[in-house]
């Protein structure tokens, strides 16, 4: 999310009870905000029969304003929040100042001496292509990041369109693993005839499609952080499948057949995560799991269909203002999962440089890496197949 969405979102949630508690850095100080959400506002639709999703138009899907939710109950819990910070002066909080960044396990040169400067792109045997576009991110903040697990990988960086001619047998001759932080398809404002800020989302071009679906029968094998869970979300359920699950935040959103009115982003959650999968080779060196403060998500997510490897400690506050009451909220935040022949890995985690620092996750993504190069897990994938493409 933007800063200024973020910063919307914390406002609009602030409770006074979290405001008692102050936030230092040096001279600046200022009340604690509890994790936002994406608040429902009147006139509320309660009758689930009454929702209306998305329709299809001539090259994509256009959603209108998301449905309002929310029981009466929540609503004025939410509003008496919201006034209650506005009249005790709470103010947003400040952007995540960016230090430089620092590795976990730190490169070592010919001398075996920890580098003072790490190489760009690292100098690995694993061949990655690092995929990103229509999220923004702290570009060189994410890209040390990769740089300090240049041991262990060499990487190049393509955006689409352009990496879409990658995403292909033939394009993809010279990588081994593709490692995605992008947002495919992102919703564009559309103003509908009545001025009503409608959402449109465009359709995969037809070569990406099947491109794509190629990989994933070669076995080519695929990483997926973050935000690339709301990768084209409402115009190409088959992706959602290959990832395990699927977020949006703005519009209402079909998902495996139930519609839910928006999901839910949570900036700067301090959370723990739990590992349930010691033995699994993601999990490596990460022990019961570790403290990470990063945005959550409650989405859609398909816990029936992974492996779970990582759970988070966080619940959304009241998961009935983002789901369709016939969806459960999931609290996996990393899995694993064989979609066609491909190993494929996922976490939620990865916002910013609040947690691209933190050593635990530096490792995970190693590991999560080296895994989807790994024999045992092309062995393991196609082992466990699950056709999603026709």
């Amino acid at each position: 999310m933007s800063f200024r969405k973020r910063v919307f979102s914390i406002l609009s949630l602030a409770s006074v009870a979290a405001s008692a508690v102050a936030l230092t850095s040096g001279s600046w100080a200022q009340p604690t905000l509890p994790p936002a959400v994406a608040i429902s506002r009147e006139p509320l639709e309660l009758d689930v029969s009454k929702w209306v999703g998305c329709k299809k138009v001539p090259g994509g899907s256009l959603c209108a304003p998301a449905i309002q939710t929310g029981t009466p109950e929540i609503q004025a819990s939410l509003r008496a929040q919201q006034a209650a910070a506005q009249a005790a002066g709470v103010k947003p909080l400040p952007p995540i100042p960016l230090v430089p960044m620092t590795c976990g396990v730190p490169m070592k040169g010919a001398d075996g001496q920890p580098m003072a400067r790490i190489p760009q792109g690292g100098r690995g045997p694993i061949r990655v292509l690092f995929i990103s576009k229509g999220h923004e991110f702290e570009r060189e903040h994410l890209l040390s990041m990769l740089d300090c697990l240049g041991d262990d990988i060499t990487y190049a960086h393509a955006e689409h369109p352009a990496a879409d001619v990658l995403m292909t047998p033939e394009g993809s001759k010279n990588f081994d693993v593709f490692v995605f932080y992008d947002l495919g398809g992102p919703g564009v404002v559309q103003l509908g005839p009545n001025g009503e800020r409608n959402r449109f989302y465009p359709d995969p071009s037809p070569e990406l499609k099947k491109g794509f679906a190629a990989l994933l029968k070669q076995g080519k094998g695929m990483v997926f952080l973050h935000h690339a869970s709301a990768a084209w979300t409402h115009v190409w359920p088959e992706y959602a499948e290959v990832v395990g699950g699927a977020c949006d935040w703005y519009a209402p959103v079909t998902v495996r057949g139930i519609l839910d009115p928006h999901h839910g982003y949570y900036p700067r959650t301090a959370q723990r995560q739990t590992v349930v999968a010691k033995n699994h080779p993601v999990a490596a060196g990460l022990g019961d799991g570790f403290d990470i403060t990063d945005e959550a998500y409650g989405c859609a997510f398909f816990p029936e269909s992974v492996t779970p490897i990582l759970t988070t400690s966080f619940t959304p506050p009241d998961p009935r203002v983002n789901f369709n009451p016939a969806r459960q909220y999931s609290n996996l935040s990393t899995w694993v999962k064989a979609s066609e022949n491909s190993p494929v890995f996922y976490t939620q985690m990865g916002h910013d440089n609040n947690a691209w620092r933190v050593p635990a996750y530096q490792q995970l993504v190693r590991n999560a890496i080296k895994w989807a190069a790994s024999p045992e897990a092309h062995a393991w994938a196609k082992a466990n197949r699950t056709k999603i493409f026709k």
